[in-house]
């Protein structure tokens, strides 16, 4: 037994320098997607007017919608699905992701014919006709996608997308420079997928083509059916503001939301979506193998938690300050959009996290409900206070997104009732604690400087004052940090 100390030891620190690596891998990439994403952004808003760029968000709204249909379904299917018999399954996923992309072919033709009286803006229609093909081409990616995650890849998974962002993100910026407006975002799109095919050919190993067999091909578009509905309504939580407002006042209002709403998102969705991404392959992964992952989402939750929210809140707090830098002194009426959407996309930690623990419980049917519940609040109260501006219709957005996660919060907690209390307890520490040292910090600095003028400098400190603020609390909690570590790990979970 004397030797069994040491082994164990060298395990868990295998295991925590195993997650560790992952989750470092995932938040890079999603660094270095974003900064491609924002540095288009903010090439985009120097070169266009916000009308122009209003124009583009109206526009890629509606391809979001079909473009996350294209990515839900089907591909989630395919990652979660039993390993017998892979290669029906694949096919069959394949065969209604196409047969969703070429739907969806259809119905956004049929917006950008509408489009003109609708927003009063030809331009709008012509973009959204231009962006409708590229569905086609998006059900192809998304299928070889689901196979590379299935595999368990992750690592060649992100880094093929940072490889991709930044060099689609290079040619539309390059293309944005030359004057080419609106349509260098539009080549953007198709850069983006054209290269990702391209790369995924090489590395996935896809099943040899064939004819799906009916039954599969029934059984995945039955259950896809319900995650298609959470997706509309999801999408009309999450949109309704940038086609409200183009609707009812201009694409220039709708800018300014989407251009606020959008760096938001760059920084959020560093920690969102690998959070989310994570949380379902890990447990799907061990569903698919019989496995139980107790505690696991929220172990995921607190690693992912402890950086983002305190990133958002730095971001919320400085915003009136960072917005003119970044995104140009024309731009500085999203300042508030942006302080007020950091808290929605704290909201959107928890319900990434939670929501993947619902689809991995076939939990889909009580997800579309709350989604479309959501959707609903969000829409009327948009139209509602739409009169007001973008800074309404962000507040309203804000709202509603903290509710539902607060209710999905609660069902992923119902999924999972063992979990101990000492990690429910572990959890809200690594979170909060890192929070309240970087907010402290750098409200106390901004206070201390408030006759110190709006330059760089004192941003700068308050910044310094927030960074070092948060790395003092994350040190504080970094044994419950190290903790939740394990949860990346191979092999079952640990006992709770």
């Amino acid at each position: 037994m004397a030797e069994a100390v040491p082994h164990w030891r060298h395990r868990l620190a295998a295991v925590m320098r195993k997650g560790a690596v992952t989750a470092a891998i995932a938040m890079f990439a999603r660094v270095s997607s974003q900064i491609a994403l924002v540095g288009v952004t903010l090439v985009a808003t120097r070169m266009l007017t916000p009308t122009a760029f209003g124009v583009f968000a109206i526009a890629a709204a509606l391809l979001t919608l079909a473009r996350t249909m294209l990515y839900t379904g089907p591909f989630e299917y395919l990652l979660k699905a039993p390993e017998d018999g892979t290669p029906h399954v694949a096919r069959a996923c394949l065969l209604v992701n196409f047969v969703a992309a070429l739907a969806w072919l259809v119905l956004l033709g049929a917006a950008g014919l509408a489009a003109p009286r609708i927003f009063g803006s030809p331009a709008v229609g012509a973009v959204i006709l231009a962006l409708a093909p590229s569905n086609l081409v998006a059900a192809y990616t998304g299928w070889l996608e689901a196979l590379l995650l299935r595999s368990g890849r992750l690592r060649p998974y992100y880094a093929i997308t940072v490889t991709v962002e930044f060099v689609s993100g290079i040619g539309a910026a390059l293309l944005l420079v030359a004057g080419c407006g609106l349509w260098a975002l539009v080549a953007q799109v198709y850069m983006r997928l054209l290269l990702f095919v391209a790369v995924y050919v090489l590395i996935v190993r896809a099943p040899s083509p064939g004819w799906a067999p009916p039954g599969v091909a029934r059984e995945v578009l039955r259950w896809s059916g319900g995650r298609y509905g959470s997706v509309l309504v999801g999408f009309l939580g999450n949109y309704s503001g940038d086609l409200l407002l183009g609707a009812v006042f201009s694409p220039a209002a709708a800018g300014v939301y989407r251009a606020g709403s959008r760096i938001v998102t760059a920084l959020a969705d560093v920690f969102v979506q690998p959070a989310g991404l994570l949380t379902a392959t890990t447990l799907s992964a061990a569903r698919a193998r019989g496995e139980a992952r107790r505690g696991a989402w929220l172990r995921l939750l607190a690693l992912f938690g402890a950086p983002a929210f305190s990133a958002l809140a730095l971001l919320a707090l400085l915003a009136d300050r960072l917005t003119p830098i970044v995104l140009g002194p024309a731009w500085a009426a999203a300042a508030p959009v942006v302080a007020i959407f950091c808290v929605a996309r704290m909201a959107a930690l928890l319900t990434a996290v939670a929501s993947a623990v619902l689809v991995v419980e076939d939990r889909q049917g009580r997800l579309l409900w709350v989604q479309g519940v959501a959707a609903v609040a969000t829409a009327g109260l948009t139209i509602a206070a739409a009169s007001a501006g973008a800074i309404a219709a962000a507040l309203v957005t804000t709202l509603v997104a903290a509710v539902m996660a607060a209710v999905l919060l609660r069902d992923a907690w119902l999924c999972d009732v063992p979990t101990m209390a000492e990690s429910r307890r572990d959890a809200l520490r690594s979170a909060i604690i890192p929070l309240v040292g970087a907010f402290g910090a750098a409200g106390g600095m901004t206070l201390a400087l408030r006759g110190a003028g709006d330059g760089v400098l004192p941003l700068a400190c308050a910044l310094a004052a927030g960074v070092a603020g948060w790395g003092l609390a994350a040190w504080y909690v970094g044994p419950e940090l190290r903790r939740t570590l394990s949860a990346l790990a191979d092999g079952p979970a640990p006992a709770e």
